[in-house]
């Protein structure tokens, strides 16, 4: 597969090597020679795990064996990720062992592997692309620090405007009308995040770009014939519109893959929905997000994930959810399919109504494809209307 291009990188990573091969460290030392990384290397998984703690600056990227004396690869990466969370971690082995890759995926958090001989170019790109990756996830960091700081800092103003109204009645009405600024201040800001989170994950995958946008459109349009609250559907849009950020962190050759998903590739497209959840729970929402973007791949009968929850365990929220992104995943294209059309999404959930797809749910669907016919679900990004209230509810 042809490597995905990236920008240069604007800092000097640092890269820390495990194996208790010492060839393969010299390797590793010869191929990243020509690179400016800052190289580190451990002969095993207590001498690594003290070089993470010492480290004047975090890694960026860890490389670890999984066959080592002392500790093994998943057990040292399930400790390394303690210390050093924002690392990018990647699992080299030596041999197929598709149980051992999955327990790293569940136990150390790997975002990687690589079997034993690599071709180093291979190699190289992967190594760049992580970097990358690991540049990218700051800067996320940094700009949702900044985002917490700036609705903190609302919020104070909020309560500083509430006061002087209380203090000064004769000022009732223009203290009112700032109030109402900060607020829209506060949503603009919030509208303006989530949809820059949102096109993060259109830039890695173009294959679905607009699906996120086009997924809240359906599940406003289904929970406005199901007679929810204002604050209901404004938490469905911003949920909606952020279910699929947390594919950030699959590879970019799995979400474009044309053909069939391998176990092991579909184990860590899984993981999307835990690292939407660690994302989203730091971002001061008046809604619970993350809650719901964690829920929208449960199912009714318990067989969803990443937490199989069943029935009324999940959040009506992520119920409405997850069937208005199975209409609009089947009613578009895909790398590996043609589109399949409206009708054919609308026989898929009634065909497992009460089993995977919530039943009211299912029926209000079907009463808007019976009212509406097949545009109801394919309408633009401007056809949602929430109806905002000056201060939300923080449910």
């Amino acid at each position: 597969m042809e490597a995905v291009q990236t920008e240069p990188l604007k800092k000097r990573h640092s890269i820390l090597i495990v194996d208790d091969e010492e060839s393969i460290l010299n390797a590793f030392r010869r191929i990243l020679a020509e690179e400016d990384y800052d190289v580190h290397t451990a002969s095993n998984g207590m001498e690594a795990l003290d070089k993470l703690r010492s480290a004047e600056k975090p890694f960026s990227l860890i490389i670890s064996d999984q066959r080592m004396p002392v500790m093994n690869g998943v057990q040292f990466f399930a400790a390394a990720k303690e210390i050093s969370p924002d690392a990018v971690r990647i699992l080299l082995t030596g041999y197929a062992d598709t149980d051992a890759i999955i327990d790293a995926i569940n136990k150390g958090g790997i975002h990687l592997y690589f079997n034993k001989p690599w071709r180093e170019e291979e190699l190289l790109t992967h190594i760049r692309q992580s970097l990358y990756k690991s540049e990218l996830l700051m800067e996320n960091k940094r700009l949702i620090e900044m985002i917490k700081s700036q609705n903190e800092e609302l919020l104070d103003l909020n309560k500083t405007l509430e006061e002087k109204v209380k203090q000064k009645t004769s000022d009732l009405l223009a203290k009112a009308e700032e109030l109402k600024a900060s607020y829209e201040r506060a949503q603009i800001i919030l509208d303006g995040t989530v949809k820059t989170m949102s096109k993060i994950v259109e830039t890695r995958d173009p294959y679905t770009s607009g699906h996120e946008v086009m997924v809240a459109v359906i599940a406003c349009k289904i929970a406005q014939e199901m007679g929810l609250t204002s604050e209901q559907i404004e938490a469905i849009q911003i949920s909606a519109t952020l279910h699929d950020i947390g594919k950030i962190s699959v590879p970019s050759e799995i979400l474009t893959k044309p053909g069939k998903l391998t176990d092991l590739e579909m184990e860590i497209i899984r993981t999307h929905c835990r690292v939407a959840y660690d994302i989203l729970k730091t971002i001061n929402f008046p809604y619970p997000v993350a809650d719901i973007v964690l829920q929208h791949h449960e199912r009714m009968d318990g067989s969803g994930y990443p937490q199989g929850l069943k029935g009324g365990a999940i959040m009506l929220e992520a119920r409405i959810i997850a069937t208005a992104d199975v209409i609009e995943a089947m009613a578009s294209h895909r790398p590996y399919r043609p589109a399949q059309g409206v009708d054919i999404a609308l026989e898929e959930i009634v065909k497992y109504k009460g089993k995977l797809y919530d039943s009211d749910v299912v029926d209000a669907c079907v009463r808007i494809y019976e009212a509406e016919g097949e545009n109801a679900f394919l309408q633009e990004e401007n056809s949602i209307s929430v109806d905002r209230h000056p201060f939300p509810a923080n449910t």
